[in-house]
């Protein structure tokens, strides 16, 4: 649910007694990750994004710990098998607290680039701030609909509509959209890779894997059980960003996040907002601060003051 990521950004901009923003020439998020973007780049600060996930996110997603019984998870399958699980209508209120209900793309001070699928057109769509010429379309959009559409994971929060379109979770084919920011910083803000560094932040890693002894024929119960599929959806699409940003960066690509434990998946399901899975959440945060704070590569992202961002379709104050 994100409280991971805020954390970290929370601490590392209290060290640097900043806007964390102001360390970044453009700033990427899908899902959750999005809206944290979005707040980032509004400079809402990341302690009180952090606050906010750790108190609504019990409101939004489950208080309960995930099911263990088989019977229990069939239950808790069933009962969503028709509808989303949760409704929008609590995320969306706290998206307004955080950014306030008419901030626009074309208000926010620095650059930034949230991924999202319009399911109208069919295909993969990149909300971003007017800091190209040719970005004419989104700057108008409001921050609260954007965050919202990224955020639109399928069977977990209905779709959500901007206009006349349909628009789902960019995780679907950008849970880390590390590649996006590298495509972007090269080809629309002219950046040589050679002079790229890109701070990435996860929200702890669920390596999943099937053991060779188990079930091989799942059907959408099957696959489903124990968030099997979207945890293999994203396990797969971070492994393999990580790997390709480090042979295209090298040492200038830092990826800061904790592989979870056995233990720890069993009560860190996607939307799990327990007691529990929010206190081993800022439990694993504090130690990977505590793991990078103080080493180099951090430290030299947090010495870069990013120069003041051009926008295009600003009226002069």
């Amino acid at each position: 649910m994100g409280l991971y990521t805020a954390c970290i950004l929370a601490e590392i901009e209290k060290e640097i007694d900043r806007p964390i923003a102001s360390c970044f020439d453009l700033i990427a998020g899908t899902s959750v990750g999005g809206i944290i973007a979005l707040g980032l780049a509004a400079e809402v600060e990341a302690a009180v994004i952090r606050n906010a996930i750790a108190t609504d996110g019990p409101k939004i997603f489950s208080r309960k710990p995930p099911p263990q019984s088989a019977l229990a998870k069939k239950v808790a399958l069933a009962s969503n098998a028709l509808h989303a699980k949760y409704r929008a209508s609590t995320l969306r209120s706290t998206i307004v607290d955080l950014v306030g209900e008419t901030t626009t793309l074309g208000d926010l001070q620095h650059r930034v680039m949230v991924p999202a699928v319009n399911l109208t057109k069919g295909s993969p769509q990149v909300f971003k701030t007017d800091h190209h010429p040719n970005f004419q379309r989104d700057w108008k959009v409001s921050v609260v609909d954007v965050a919202l559409a990224t955020s639109a994971a399928p069977t977990f929060f209905p779709l959500h509509k901007i206009g006349g379109e349909l628009f789902a979770d960019g995780g679907l084919y950008a849970n880390s959209p590390d590649h996006l920011a590298l495509h972007e910083a090269e080809h629309f803000l002219d950046h040589d890779p050679e002079d790229v560094w890109i701070l990435s932040i996860g929200t702890t890693t669920s390596r999943f894997s099937f053991s060779n002894s188990g079930e091989t024929d799942l059907g959408w119960m099957g696959w489903m059980d124990n968030q099997r599929l979207p945890r293999v959806m994203i396990s797969a699409q971070q492994l393999n960003t990580e790997y390709m940003m480090g042979h295209r960066l090298e040492a200038r690509y830092l990826r800061i996040d904790h592989q979870q434990s056995p233990e720890q998946e069993r009560q860190l399901a996607l939307d799990a907002a327990s007691e529990g899975a929010i206190r081993d959440l800022w439990a694993l945060s504090e130690s990977s601060i505590r793991d990078n704070l103080g080493k180099g590569p951090l430290r030299s992202f947090l010495k870069h003051t990013a120069p003041p961002a051009q926008f295009y379709n600003r009226k002069a104050s």
